[in-house]
């Protein structure tokens, strides 16, 4: 959770609301709890779905005022500001509208989708001492019975979605090679380095004063290092993790990590310096001290791999969690059709209710893909 509830609050924002799936101009809504869709029953704010963009709706909102600030909020602007708007926010709005239908369908039949309680204190406990930590918690913030009620909606939602993930689904491993062999170009990754790296700082803070000072000695620590492991037989590894002043990569013996599924790294993506020292040595030979930084380095390079397919084995776990992740959604959206036919769903315009489509919550569908609307002039 972030801080969202208060920013949406204060900053407001305008939506175009008949974008959504009609042909008619775009109508300015600045109402934040504002009813912008009715699912059968129950009411959806405007603030609702916005809170389900997450981090778009802020960077949005965030440059509106400052749009508005500088005196330049116009027609040019708006209209920029509602062509960002307007996607994200149709695709939060089909979200919402899946998971209130779950829900309602949840409340028809309570004992079958009942929560684990302790569960439910565990994590509502872990949530509200992370919202009192960011200082998100009361106010104009999340209120308590907001937290409450959103962790049980959130575990009834993925107790409700549990029954489209049957034994029968799970992927079998002829399935997974087939889905490997016949998507191999998707599977390709670029010529990689595993390399270590010893770090000396030129400058030291005093942990007394906080001052900065510079260490005279630098270049020849760094020196005398790389000779103890060069001619004395010392381990890379071992000597980064008692000297290296790189604390992020100190503890796993100097080796440099970015993806945390892959130790292997494209050093000019990385560092430039780094790429130059490592970019002609073999595997097991160590770099000449280089500058990094305000910095002196040297770096091991451990194993070097050519690019092409990344093997199988490597990312058989993946592809069985994107399969059996196909079949389950697959079987969702059979439910959400099915749901959808027999439910009312309806957008607010004007206090005008216009029913939305099914062909509207599966726009990625060819043979559905609703009109493309008008841009506002």
């Amino acid at each position: 959770m972030s801080n969202m509830r208060a920013f949406i609050l204060f900053c407001g924002a305008a939506l175009v609301a008949s974008a959504w799936c009609g042909d008619e101009p775009p109508k300015a809504f600045d109402l934040s709890d504002e009813v912008v869709c009715k699912i059968n029953t129950e009411s959806v704010s405007k603030r609702q779905i916005e809170e389900r963009m997450e981090e778009i709706v802020m960077r949005l909102l965030a440059w509106k005022k400052a749009q508005e600030d500088s005196g330049q909020w116009n027609d040019a602007t708006r209209k920029q500001f509602d062509e960002l708007y307007i996607p994200p926010f149709r695709d939060a709005l089909r979200r919402v509208v899946r998971e209130r239908l779950m829900l309602q369908d949840v409340k028809k039949d309570k004992a079958k989708f009942q929560i684990d309680e302790r569960a439910y204190e565990k994590r509502l406990g872990e949530t509200v001492e992370r919202l009192r930590k960011d200082g998100l918690l009361g106010g104009k913030n999340f209120t308590m019975a907001e937290v409450q009620k959103r962790i049980r909606e959130n575990m009834l939602l993925d107790n409700f979605r549990g029954q489209f993930a049957m034994f029968l689904d799970f992927p079998t491993r002829p399935e997974v090679t087939r889905r490997y062999e016949q998507n191999v170009e998707r599977y390709q990754r670029k010529a990689g380095v595993k390399v270590r790296l010893i770090r000396i700082d030129r400058f030291v803070t005093d942990p007394l004063t906080g001052r900065q000072k510079a260490n005279q000695k630098a270049f020849e620590d760094a020196t005398r290092l790389r000779e103890d492991i060069v001619s004395g037989g010392g381990r890379f590894d071992e000597i980064a993790r008692q000297r290296s002043n790189d604390e992020e990569s100190k503890s796993r013996g100097g080796l440099i990590v970015i993806n945390g599924k892959d130790t292997y790294i494209d050093p000019d993506s990385y560092n430039p310096k780094l790429a130059d020292a490592v970019r002609e040595l073999k595997a097991g030979e160590i770099s000449k001290i280089f500058p990094l930084g305000e910095s002196w380095a040297f770096a091991l390079v451990e194993e070097r791999r050519p690019a092409g397919a990344i093997p199988l084995m490597e990312i058989y776990d993946d592809i069985y969690r994107e399969l059996f992740q196909h079949k389950t959604h697959v079987k969702e959206d059979e439910w959400f059709r099915k749901t959808l036919s027999k439910s009312l769903v309806v957008q607010v315009v004007e206090g005008k209710e216009t029913t939305l489509p099914v062909e509207f919550f599966f726009p990625d569908d060819a043979q559905n893909r609703p009109t493309e609307v008008a841009k506002p002039k």
